[in-house]
C-alpha cells in the first residue's frame, strides 16, 4: 500500500470520527430536553471506566535479513476513564500498553496516553456507536538482532489517534464494546508509524 494511499485512509478514518462526534453534539440538544423531563438514561455530567484487552498490530519494519522472527501481532491492554459532557460528547484518557512483538530477531514495544474527545450516538435502547479522537502521547523501544538493519532504541513523541466501537448496554451502568483504534507512534530508526489495535472492552458508568 503506498503511503499516499494510507494517509487518505487514515484521513478518511479521522473524518468519519469527528463527523460522528459532530453528529452527537447535535443531538445533543434533545438529550437534553429528554433529561429536564427527567429521562433516567441521561448521560450527562455521568462518568465511566473502561478496562480492555484487544490484539495490536505493529506495522514497524521487519529489518532485511531472511529468517529473523517476526509477529507483528500481540495481546494489548489499556484502561479508560471519562466523564460525559452532554448526553453525546465527553472527554476520557486511556493507559495504553500495545504488548511486545517480535521484530528483526528482537523485539518492538509500545505504549501511550490517549486523551480524546467522544461522540456517543444510541442505537435503540441497548446499543449505540462511539466514535474518538485525539493526541497520543507514546514511548515505544525498538531491539533487534545486530545483523537485522535496524536501529535500537527509545523514542517518545506526539501521535494522532482515533477509533470506533459498538457498545452493548449489559445491565444499569453496565456495558460492553467492540472496537477498532488507531495510534501513530514514533520508532527509533523508522520515523513514524501506525499500531492497530482491536479491542473487547467491559466498562461502568455511574
Amino acid at each position: 500500500m503506498t503511503s499516499t494511499f494510507r494517509a487518505l485512509t487514515h484521513g478518511a478514518v479521522a473524518m468519519a470520527a469527528l463527523v460522528l462526534a459532530n453528529g452527537a453534539w447535535a443531538q445533543s440538544s434533545q438529550s437534553n430536553l429528554a433529561k429536564e423531563i427527567g429521562d433516567a438514561g441521561s448521560q450527562a455530567g455521568k462518568s465511566f471506566v473502561d478496562l480492555s484487552v484487544g490484539k495490536a498490530t505493529y506495522h514497524t519494519s521487519c529489518g532485511d535479513v531472511a529468517g529473523l522472527t517476526c509477529s507483528r501481532g500481540t495481546t494489548s491492554y489499556s484502561l479508560t476513564a471519562g466523564n460525559m459532557i452532554t448526553d453525546n460528547v465527553g472527554v476520557e484518557l486511556s493507559a495504553m500498553n500495545f504488548g511486545k512483538a517480535d521484530a528483526a530477531g528482537g523485539s518492538v514495544i509500545a505504549r501511550g496516553l490517549n486523551l480524546s474527545a467522544v461522540g456517543r450516538l444510541p442505537l435503540g435502547e441497548n446499543f449505540g456507536i462511539e466514535g474518538k479522537v485525539g493526541p497520543t502521547y507514546g514511548v515505544t523501544h525498538v531491539s533487534a538482532a545486530t545483523n537485522a538493519g535496524l536501529v535500537d532504541g527509545r523514542a517518545t513523541g506526539l501521535g494522532l489517534g482515533y477509533g470506533v466501537a459498538l457498545d452493548v448496554n449489559v445491565a444499569r451502568g453496565l456495558r460492553g464494546s467492540l472496537g477498532w483504534e488507531q495510534h501513530d507512534f514514533k520508532f527509533a530508526g523508522q520515523g513514524r508509524s501506525n499500531v492497530n489495535n482491536l479491542t473487547l472492552a467491559l466498562g461502568y458508568t455511574f
